[in-house]
């Protein structure tokens, strides 16, 4: 090896030790960064010629940076609701305002003024995922996520059961009457009491068999329902049901039309009265149960997200609607990826194509919410890194001085 090979090779040191030095501040610069996945330096040494006994002549060292984009990142804890982070394999598929597709592990989402769920306040890339339709199926394409389109949650009454108890000590007066209500809800999630009133009409002893009449109305609609006749056997079972015309009816199946006094549709109620029986030795109506498959009005109160990625909106009615399933994308090489600005990531030919899910399906992982993946930056590591290159940046900058050294002895002797 001759003094400018020397020289070559240690600029070579130089050049890959400051390369490797640049990763560890990067790393150590993002030691907070949410997501974020710490590089490594890796060097492989260089030579221009076969090796002899009598001759060796090496160029000295190249380096290259490696990815760890797969490594897990502890996950910790946070209060925003809308927080994620991934336990597993995959990646969190965002977008940004031209429609371009990334990818990435920074869970750390917010809403904006619109209810779409979006990350890096700079680029603003929103979360996409499969909207849930009202028959519980998922759709098929991606859209971006909003929390928010259905800031509202009603559903119309269409069917109500009522199980009820007459009591057999009952008075017989067509003109004593026991009146029990309960709610009812039209197209737009109002609330409408509905009463049932009901008369212990007659007793036949020696057919062990007694008579009630039933009727419902409203005090805000009309019902175009008749008023029903119930016949109990001595066992105080309903055997029959009548209409104002004597027709026979299902008592399971009536329909109770109402005109609401408001804006609302026309309701058509299916009712079922099949469940109410006769007995004890009670006086008067007892209302045991009432099923009703609508519900009132009611405004979004809260987002939860479950680890399969649902994503559901709360009511302070009570009720829970699923509104999307969070995408995941998986890779074959994560560290192919081309890694860019705000912890996102790109396709590239070594990473594969992008399969993409839901979490908890495939080999994805699941998701935590109210949680964030730290970055995976060891920072008693990257020092330790930071002494050792600190090092061979000095001992190649030796070497440089040495040979110069030796240059100017040997310039000296010529002269």
């Amino acid at each position: 090896m001759t003094l400018s090979s020397a020289m070559t090779t240690a600029v070579s040191a130089l050049k890959a030790q400051s390369q490797a030095l640049s990763a560890i501040s990067n790393n150590l610069a993002n030691s907070s960064t949410t997501g974020y996945k710490s590089v490594t330096t890796s060097f492989q040494s260089l030579v221009t010629q076969a090796f002899s006994g009598t001759a060796y002549t090496g160029a000295g060292v190249t380096s290259s940076v490696r990815q760890n984009v797969d490594a897990q990142g502890n996950i910790e804890a946070t209060s925003n609701v809308t927080d994620m982070a991934i336990s597993g394999d995959g990646m969190f598929v965002v977008t940004d305002s031209s429609g371009a597709q990334y990818y990435t592990r920074n869970g750390e989402f917010d809403v904006d003024d619109d209810g779409y769920l979006y990350n890096n306040a700079s680029t603003k890339v929103y979360l996409m995922g499969y909207a849930i339709n009202s028959d519980g199926t998922t759709a098929k394409t991606l859209s971006q996520i909003n929390v928010t389109d259905q800031d509202t949650s009603w559903k119309e009454t269409t069917a109500v059961s009522l199980d009820a108890s007459l009591g057999a000590d009952t008075d017989v007066s067509s003109s004593t009457t026991y009146e029990k209500t309960f709610e009812v809800y039209d197209s737009m999630g109002g609330s409408h009491i509905v009463t049932a009133t009901f008369a212990h009409t007659a007793v036949d002893s020696s057919a062990n068999t007694s008579t009630w009449t039933v009727s419902f109305s409203s005090d805000d609609g009309t019902t175009t329902l008749d008023t029903l006749t119930l016949e109990f056997d001595g066992d105080g079972n309903l055997t029959s049901a009548t209409d104002s015309s004597n027709v026979t009816v299902d008592p399971s199946s009536l329909t109770l039309d109402f005109d609401w006094n408001n804006a609302s549709s026309d309701s058509s109620i299916t009712l079922d009265l099949s469940s109410i029986s006769m007995g004890g030795s009670t006086d008067g109506v007892t209302l045991n149960d009432v099923t009703n498959d609508g519900y009132e009005l009611g405004n979004l109160s809260g987002i939860t997200i479950s680890s399969d990625g649902t994503v559901s909106a709360s009511y302070d009615n009570g009720q829970t609607i699923s509104l999307y399933k969070v995408a995941v994308a998986t890779f074959a090489n994560y560290d192919g990826l081309a890694a860019l600005s705000g912890t996102l990531y790109q396709q590239t030919a070594d990473s594969g194509e992008a399969i993409i899910g839901t979490a908890e399906t495939g080999s994805a992982g699941s998701i935590s919410a109210s949680s964030l993946e730290s970055s995976t930056v060891d920072t008693a590591d990257e020092f330790t890194r930071m002494i050792v290159a600190q090092q061979a940046y000095s001992a190649a900058s030796q070497v440089i001085t040495t040979a110069k050294d030796m240059y100017d002895a040997l310039i000296s002797a010529v002269r």
